[in-house]
C-alpha cells in the first residue's frame, strides 16, 4: 500500500472531516508524501549494486523523517507505528549483504518488502483515523514513544553503515598496539571457552550420576511394585518408573553426544587451534619487532658514525687549510702533503659513513614495510580464526540448548497423561477387586448377620467400642449427642454415623453439608458461657468455650482480649458479638491460617482443589443455583461494599467452611465476579486473546448477514445454525481445547452455571447477552503493558461479550457434554429460608426471595432506616422453629414500613383452615407466612 493513498480520503465521503481541520491536513499530507517517497526509495535501494550503504542510508532517513512527523504531530503517535518500524529495522539488520546475489535476492528481501508494506499500511491507517477525527488525545503511554523513537534513530544516525571487516582491520592497523589487543581478545576468548567447557563437563558428569541413580531407584521400585497386586495406582506408578528409566537412558545418550561431537570435542579443538595460532603469531610478531628494533639501532649507529666522520673530515680540512696558509712562500711541502693525505682519508671515511647511513635507511624502510605486512597478516589470521571460533561456539550452543529441549520435551506430556489417568481412579476400586479375588466359603456373612440382629439390644452400649472412637475422633462424642435427647434411638445413631468421615477430619465442604444440623439443645439452650448469645448458623456448629489467650478474631480480623469465644475442636477465635454474623463453620480439626485467595495465580489456586476448580467458584455458584436463580438482576446488581469485603475476608480465613445461606445473593455473586476479575491472567489466557477476538468479529459479521437475509423471510427458523457460524464455533472449540486442564475445567464449570442462569432469564432478566456483557471483560482480556486501558481494548469490549455469549448459548456444543441437572440441595439449603424450587408464580417467587433479592434502592433505604433506628432486624421468611407454639402469631416484617394492617386473604376459607390444622406445626407456620406474603404483595400492588 502506498502512503499517498491517504490523500484519497477526500474522495471517499470524508471531505467534511478533512476540511474541518483547516490547513493542518495539508501539512499532514505533505509529511505523508515525503515519507512515501522515502519508502519508495528504500524499496528501490535493494535493486542497486551498492545496496549495503544505500539501504542503511535510506533506512536512517526514513526513521528521522518519521520521528520528525510524530514529534510535530503527537496525534499520529501510536504503538502500531513503533512496532512496524522496529520490525523493519530488525529485518534489515538481519540480512548479510555479502551473501546477496541475483539468485537469492528476492528470497532474502521478501521479509523486508513485507515489513515496508506493513509500515506504510500502518502509517496510512493512523493518518486516516486522524483525518477522520477518530484519534483522541494522546495518552501518557503514547507520549513516551517519542523518546523511544529517538533511541531507535540512534541506531541509524546517518549514512554511516555498520563497521565492516576492512574497517575493523584498518582500526587495528592504525593502532600501535593493534596486534597486542587482538592477541589479548584471543586469549580472553580462550579463557572464557575454558571456563565454559569446565562447567559443561561438571554438569554432564552430574547428569550422568543423576541418571544412573534415577535408573537404579526406578528399577528397584518397579520390581517391588510389580510384586504387589490389587494396589491403587499400581499401573500408573509402574508407567512412571518406566518413564524414569527411559528418561535416564535419554540423559545418558544426550550427555554422550554432548561430550563427543555435539559440544565438547569441537569446541575444545577450536580452542586448541586458537591457542596454537595465538602462540605462533605472538612469536612471529616478536621476531619481526626484534628485526625492526635491530634495524632502528643500526640506523641510529650509522647516523652517529656519519656525524663523527663528517666532523673528522671538517677538522682535517681545516687543519690542511691552516697549514697551507702558514707555509705560503716556504719550502716544507712534506707536511702539507701529509695534511692533504689525512684530509683525503677523512673525506673517504665520511663518504663511506654516509653510504652506510643511506643503506641503513633503506633497510629500516624495508623492515618497516615487512612489519606492516606481517601485522596485517597477523590481524587477518586472528580475525578469521576468531570468527570461526564464534561460529563453532554458536553451533555448539544451539546444539546444547536444542538437545536439552529435546531431552525434557516428553516429560510434560508423560506427566499430563499420568495425571489424567490418576483422576479416573475411583477410591476403593482396588480394594473391591481384592475382596472379589478372595476364595469363597468363609463364615463372614453369618457373623455379620448375627451382629446386625444383636444391634437392637446393644446399640446404646456400643458407643464405648470402636465405632464410637471413630465418631469421637471426628470432633465430637457420639455419646453426648445421643444422650442429650431422651428420644435418641440406636436407629438414629446408625443413621448419623455414616455422615462422619472415617478419617476423623472434615476433608471438604461436602462432608460438612452431610452432617446433621445442630439441635437447639446444642446451642443457646445448653449450659455454658454463651447459652444466651444469639449466634448465626455457622456459629452454632462450633463447640464454644471462653477464650483463654489473646488471639485474632476470624470474623472482624481484630484482636480479641476480653469477651472472646474459642472453639474446642477447630480453635477458631471470635468476639462474642461477632458470633451473630460469623460465617465460618466448624471443620472439626484445627483451622488453618489465613489464605491468600484473591489476586493470586490461578495455577496455585487450582492445586488446592482435586478437580482443578477453585473452591470459591464452586461454593458461590452452588449457593446461587440453590436459591438465587430467579432473582432479578443477579450478577448485574452489586452487593454492599462492606458486606462483600467481609465475605472475601471470611473466605480467606475459613476457606470452604464459609456458610453462605444467611448472606445476600448479590454479595455472593459480587465476590465471584471480584475473584475472577482479580486473577493475574484470565481463564482464557492472554495468548489466545487475538484469536478469540478475530473469531468474534467473524461471527458478528455472519450474524449480521443472517439478520439481513432473514428480513425477507417472514418465518425464519431461529433454531438452525448456519454452516458459516458452525465453522466459527468449531474454531472456538478448538481454541478452548488448547487451554490447560485446570483452566478448561473451570471455564466449563462456570459456563455451565451461567447457562443455567440464562435458562431462567424470564425471571432474573439475565439473558446470555447480558451475562456476556458482564463476564466478557473478565474472562477474556488483553495483556495490559501499563495501568492505562488502551483504546483497542475498549473497542474490543463488544467482541469479548459476544464470545462469552456464544459460549453460554452453545454450551453443549463447545464442551461435548449435556447440561447436568442441578445438584441436590444440602441440609443447609433445605433449612434455609429460600427453597430451591417452588410452585408459586414468578411474582410470588420474587416476593418469596425478598430477603435476599432487594434492589440497590431497597438496600439503601433499609440502611438509612437502620442508621436512624440504630439497629436492623433480620426476618426469616419460612425458617421452621421447633419450639414454637401450635398457634404462633406472624412475625412483623422489618422491611415493611407500611403502618396499615394487612387485609385478610379472600382465599382463606374455613375448609382450608381445617385442612391446615391436620398438618404439623412448622407446615402450618409456613402456610401462614406465605399467606402474609401474598397479602403484602397485594397491598403493595
Amino acid at each position: 500500500m502506498c502512503l499517498c493513498e491517504v490523500a484519497n480520503l477526500r474522495g471517499k465521503g470524508s471531505k467534511e472531516a478533512v476540511w474541518k481541520e483547516g490547513p493542518m491536513w495539508k501539512i499532514h499530507l505533505e509529511c505523508v508524501w515525503k515519507l512515501d517517497s522515502i519508502h519508495v526509495g528504500l524499496s528501490s535501494a535493494y535493486h542497486q549494486d551498492c545496496m549495503h550503504q544505500v539501504v542503511h542510508e535510506r533506512l536512517g532517513e526514513l526513521l528521522r523523517v518519521l520521528k520528525a512527523v510524530i514529534s510535530k504531530h503527537h496525534s499520529l503517535n501510536s504503538v502500531e507505528i513503533l512496532s512496524a518500524a522496529g520490525t523493519l529495522i530488525a529485518k534489515v539488520k538481519g540480512v548479510n549483504f555479502k551473501e546477496v546475489n541475483e539468485d537469492n535476492k528476492q528470497t532474502l528481501f521478501s521479509e523486508i518488502y513485507t515489513s515496508i508494506d506493513t509500515l506504510a499500511f500502518t502509517f496510512g491507517n493512523v493518518v486516516s483515523d486522524f483525518l477522520m477525527g477518530d484519534v483522541e488525545n494522546v495518552s501518557p503511554l503514547l507520549l513516551m514513544l517519542t523518546d523511544v523513537f529517538g533511541c531507535v534513530c540512534v541506531l541509524f544516525p546517518g549514512p554511516s553503515p555498520p563497521a565492516r571487516v576492512e574497517e575493523m582491520d584498518g582500526v587495528l592497523l592504525c593502532s600501535d598496539s593493534g596486534v597486542e589487543s587482538a592477541l589479548l581478545y584471543a586469549k580472553a576468548w580462550s579463557k572464557y571457552t575454558k571456563e565454559l567447557l569446565a562447567w559443561v563437563d561438571k554438569r554432564l558428569n552430574m547428569d550422568i550420576e543423576c541418571a544412573k541413580s534415577y535408573a537404579k531407584m526406578a528399577e528397584s521400585a518397579k520390581t517391588l511394585a510389580s510384586q504387589q497386586e490389587h494396589m491403587p495406582f499400581r499401573d500408573i506408578y509402574i508407567s512412571a518408573f518406566k518413564n524414569d528409566i527411559e528418561y535416564s537412558q535419554l540423559i545418558m545418550q544426550t550427555t554422550s553426544a554432548l561430550q563427543s561431537n555435539k559440544f565438547m570435542q569441537p569446541l575444545q579443538a577450536r580452542k586448541n587451534e586458537l591457542d596454537k595460532l595465538r602462540k605462533e603469531v605472538k612469536e612471529q610478531w616478536q621476531r619481526e619487532q626484534k628485526k625492526m628494533h635491530e634495524a632502528d639501532s643500526a640506523l641510529k649507529k650509522a647516523w652517529l658514525l656519519q656525524t663523527q666522520r663528517q666532523e673528522e673530515y671538517e677538522k682535517a680540512r681545516c687543519s690542511t687549510s691552516r697549514v697551507e696558509e702558514e707555509q705560503i712562500g716556504m719550502a716544507g711541502g712534506k707536511q702539507l702533503e701529509k695534511r692533504r693525505k689525512l684530509e683525503e682519508e677523512a673525506l673517504q671515511k665520511a663518504e663511506e659513513a654516509q653510504e652506510h647511513y643511506k643503506q641503513c635507511i633503506t633497510d629500516v624502510g624495508v623492515k618497516r614495510m615487512d612489519l606492516a605486512n606481517t601485522k596485517s597478516e597477523i590481524l587477518t589470521q586472528i580475525r578469521e580464526l576468531v570468527f570461526q571460533c564464534d561460529l563453532t561456539l554458536k553451533a555448539m550452543t544451539v546444539n546444547w540448548f536444542q538437545m536439552q529441549q529435546v531431552q525434557v520435551v516428553s516429560l510434560p506430556v508423560n506427566f499430563q497423561s499420568l495425571c489424567e489417568n490418576a483422576k479416573l481412579y475411583e477410591p476403593g476400586l482396588c480394594y473391591t477387586e481384592f475382596v472379589k479375588s478372595l476364595p469363597s466359603g468363609r463364615t463372614r456373612v453369618e457373623s455379620f448377620s448375627f451382629d446386625i440382629s444383636g444391634t437392637q439390644n446393644t446399640g446404646t452400649n456400643s458407643q464405648g467400642g470402636g465405632m464410637c472412637s471413630d465418631s469421637e475422633s471426628a470432633g465430637g462424642s457420639s455419646e453426648s449427642r445421643s444422650m442429650d435427647s431422651p428420644t435418641a434411638s440406636p436407629g438414629d445413631f446408625k443413621r448419623r454415623l455414616p455422615r462422619t468421615p472415617s478419617t476423623g477430619t472434615m476433608s471438604s465442604a461436602d462432608d460438612l453439608d452431610e452432617r446433621e444440623p445442630p439441635s437447639p439443645s446444642d446451642n443457646g439452650d445448653s449450659p455454658g458461657p454463651f447459652r444466651n448469645t444469639q449466634m448465626s448458623k455457622a456459629a452454632q456448629t462450633h463447640k464454644l468455650r471462653k477464650l483463654r489467650a489473646p488471639s485474632k478474631c476470624r470474623e472482624c480480623d481484630s484482636l480479641v482480649v476480653f469477651h472472646g469465644a474459642e472453639c474446642e475442636e477447630c480453635s477458631l477465635a471470635c468476639h462474642k458479638k461477632c458470633l451473630e454474623t460469623l460465617a465460618i463453620q466448624c471443620g472439626h480439626k484445627k483451622l488453618q491460617g489465613k489464605l491468600h485467595l484473591f489476586a493470586i495465580d490461578f495455577a496455585q489456586a487450582a492445586k488446592n482443589s482435586p478437580d482443578g476448580i477453585p473452591f470459591i467458584i464452586k461454593k458461590c455458584t452452588s449457593e446461587i443455583e440453590n436459591r438465587a436463580l430467579n432473582i432479578k438482576g443477579i450478577y448485574r446488581v452489586n452487593g454492599a461494599k462492606s458486606r462483600v469485603e467481609k465475605l472475601c475476608q471470611a473466605f480467606e480465613n475459613g476457606k470452604d467452611l464459609v456458610e453462605l445461606s444467611d448472606l445476600y445473593p448479590h454479595d455472593i455473586s459480587n465476590v465471584l465476579k471480584l475473584y475472577l476479575r482479580q486473577l493475574p491472567e484470565p481463564l482464557i489466557l492472554f495468548r489466545f486473546y487475538n484469536d478469540f477476538i478475530g473469531l468474534a468479529k467473524e461471527s458478528q459479521s455472519i450474524i449480521v448477514d443472517e439478520v439481513e437475509a432473514s428480513r425477507g423471510n417472514p418465518t425464519p427458523d431461529s433454531s438452525q445454525i448456519s454452516v458459516e457460524l458452525k465453522r466459527v464455533l468449531f474454531k472456538i472449540k478448538d481454541l478452548l481445547r488448547q487451554l490447560s486442564s485446570a483452566h478448561y475445567k473451570t471455564l466449563q464449570f462456570l459456563i455451565q452455571h451461567l447457562h443455567r442462569v440464562s435458562e431462567r432469564a424470564d425471571e432474573n432478566k439475565m439473558t446470555a447477552s447480558n451475562l456476556g456483557i458482564i463476564f466478557g471483560p473478565t474472562l477474556i482480556k488483553p495483556r495490559q503493558a501499563d495501568a492505562e486501558i488502551s483504546l483497542s481494548s475498549l473497542v474490543d469490549y463488544p467482541y469479548q461479550a459476544l464470545i462469552v455469549e456464544l459460549l453460554i448459548r452453545h454450551y453443549e456444543m463447545f464442551f461435548d457434554t449435556p447440561l447436568s441437572p442441578l445438584p441436590p440441595s444440602s441440609p443447609v439449603a433445605e433449612s434455609s429460608p429460600l427453597p430451591i424450587k417452588s410452585r408459586f408464580t414468578p411474582q410470588e417467587k420474587e416476593q418469596q426471595l425478598s430477603r435476599h433479592s432487594k434492589s440497590l434502592v431497597d438496600i439503601k433505604e433499609d440502611e438509612e432506616e437502620e442508621e436512624e433506628e440504630g439497629f436492623g432486624v433480620e426476618v426469616s421468611v419460612d425458617e421452621p422453629e421447633p419450639d414454637l407454639d401450635p398457634e404462633p402469631s406472624p412475625e412483623p416484617d422489618a422491611h415493611n414500613t407500611d403502618p396499615l394492617p394487612l387485609p385478610q386473604s379472600p382465599s382463606s376459607s374455613s375448609e382450608e383452615l381445617g385442612q391446615n390444622e391436620t398438618k404439623p406445626v412448622y407446615q402450618r407456620l409456613r402456610s401462614r407466612r406465605m399467606q402474609d406474603l401474598e397479602h403484602r404483595e397485594a397491598h403493595f400492588v
